[in-house]
């Protein structure tokens, strides 16, 4: 196990995707009240059991379906190899340009307060969708990346991804959030974030299609 997280970079960019979208600018003023929700009130144990496995099973069926999708693709070979480090640059530039490729629909979690596991799959999966039109540049580029990838590690790869999202979520989340959304106006650290990470997924972009990085 040691060895496959030293040798395998995709493994790491999965997890810096992640932290790229817990980092959402439209999502982060957000997470104080979903921990409220997550972590408050009864069965909070078995809601967040539940919160963790259905926020990372969205995720993870992503993963397995981009993968799935590329072995039809897979004959393509160096083309395909192309194709994906031109779409990741593309989406290195619309995340510094904040442009959403998914539009995002309204989820009201605030009804799973008291409820147990079950509720917690249901209100991790609806977090998830949540999610998904905020960091959808960043998503789409991992999920380019798990599409050459077998299916089995397509959903490891969006499993971490869903971590890099989650660990900061339910630990530092809700005073983070506190934190760099006080003041008035757009805060400074989200243009920072949004070039470095920007930057990131464009270079990522450039090495794969250089063929100088294989994830």
């Amino acid at each position: 196990m040691v060895s496959l997280v030293q040798t395998d970079v995709s493994i790491w960019v999965a997890l810096i995707h992640g932290l790229l979208s817990f980092f959402s600018p439209c999502v982060l003023p957000l997470i104080p009240g979903f921990i409220g929700i997550v972590l408050g009130g009864q069965k909070r144990f078995q809601r967040l059991a539940g919160f963790f496995i259905g926020f990372s099973v969205i995720f993870s069926l992503l993963g397995g379906f981009s993968s799935l999708l590329g072995t039809f693709l897979s004959k393509y070979g160096g083309i395909l190899e192309k194709v994906i480090g031109i779409s990741i640059i593309t989406l290195g530039i619309l995340y510094m340009l904040e442009v959403q490729i998914f539009k995002g629909k309204n989820a009201n979690v605030w009804k799973f307060k008291n409820v147990g596991f079950v509720g917690g799959l249901i209100l991790g999966g609806a977090i998830g969708f949540v999610w998904i039109p905020c960091s959808s540049p960043v998503l789409a580029s991992i999920l380019l990346i798990a599409a050459q990838k077998s299916v089995l590690k397509g959903i490891l790869l969006l499993f971490v991804y869903s971590l890099g999202i989650s660990i900061p979520f339910l630990t530092i989340g809700a005073a983070l959030s506190k934190a760099l959304t006080v003041g008035f106006g757009k805060p400074k650290w989200e243009m920072w974030v949004k070039y470095i990470g920007g930057a990131f997924m464009i270079i990522l972009g450039l090495l794969i299609l250089l063929g100088k990085m294989k994830v």
